[in-house]
């Protein structure tokens, strides 16, 4: 994310104060799970597949991994899976 800082002041105005905030780079997915909980956050409107379909296919990469963080966070992951 440093390099993109340093992309936006370098293509930006001076007066333009663009900053790039990463809040959760340091947690564990499930973390970022708990304190979505916390936070309220609609899960149910997040997408993490990679495949392009009405289903999350279950077993992407992409899906291993909010799979595991929903477990180890125990909260019940509102996405529907094939």
């Amino acid at each position: 994310y440093k390099a993109f800082q340093r992309a936006i002041d370098t293509g930006t105005k001076p007066e333009t104060q663009i900053e790039i905030v990463t809040p959760v780079i340091d947690l564990r997915k499930s973390e970022i799970v708990k304190r979505g909980v916390e936070l309220g956050a609609p899960f149910e409107l997040t997408w993490s597949c990679y495949q392009a379909e009405d289903e999350a296919c279950g077993r992407c990469d992409s899906c291993a991994l909010r799979l595991r963080a929903f477990r180890e966070a125990k909260v019940d992951d509102p996405i529907p899976y094939a």
